[in-house]
């Protein structure tokens, strides 16, 4: 896997750094003005860094992944990553111990910002019980009376789209990710990132943003 940086007043793509290992996205997180990334992962850095076991805690400076501060889970997966308070606070999941190593001068909180990352982004988590598809959904208010809803369980997720004012429910299976980006609509589907303003009824002209497919390390790389 490859990290992009993604600029989001230009839509310029800028590659970064290549990694062989798994990234989890879920316990990662942006610091607010994008120049900060920490991170959860698994991957052979243990015949590097022996301390961390295969799996490790970081921050490092965007779109780069060397470990400006690193904590070592020791092969473990249940637990791990963490999120920011601010441009230079964060909390890490769980208590972590020393670091091998920090050299960011960032401040750390043990007061946890927010339940998740998308309630601290603005999305309201509804509980549906069992007895449905989706054990839970997270929703956010978006312009023009839609609500964009991300319905989860442990096994899989789908965004959709409601417009309550017109009897209006749009799924898309096929969404990863989605999320408003200030005067449009951006997801990722089929290795694409794109974006869309909302009409009345629908979505607007759709704009594909980045196509990733076919994005291969190189002999060089």
């Amino acid at each position: 896997m490859r990290t992009i940086l993604w600029d989001r007043d230009t839509d310029k793509f800028t590659p970064g750094q290549w990694f062989k290992g798994k990234i989890y996205p879920d316990r990662s997180d942006l610091s607010p003005d994008g120049r900060y990334l920490i991170y959860f992962a698994m991957g052979g850095v243990a015949w590097a860094i022996p301390k961390t076991g295969g799996t490790w805690t970081a921050i490092s400076r965007v779109p780069s992944l060397t470990a400006l501060a690193l904590w070592p889970e020791g092969g473990d997966t249940r637990d791990g990553g963490g999120l920011f308070a601010s441009n230079n606070s964060y909390w890490l999941d769980p208590y972590h111990e020393q670091a091998l190593r920090d050299d960011t001068n960032l401040k750390r909180v043990f007061i946890r910002p927010a339940p998740s990352r998308m309630e601290r982004d603005g999305w309201v988590r509804r509980e549906t019980g069992r007895k449905t598809k989706a054990f839970f959904s997270y929703e956010k208010h978006l312009p023009e009376g839609w609500t964009l809803r991300l319905r989860q369980n442990f096994l899989n997720h789908q965004y959709e789209l409601e417009q309550p004012e017109h009897g209006v429910i749009l799924e898309f299976p096929p969404w990863e990710w989605a999320d408003w980006d200030r005067r449009r609509l951006a997801w990722a589907e089929q290795g694409c990132l794109r974006a869309a303003t909302l009409e009345a009824r629908n979505l607007g002209v759709i704009k594909t943003l980045y196509d990733f497919n076919g994005i291969i390390p190189t002999k060089s790389e």
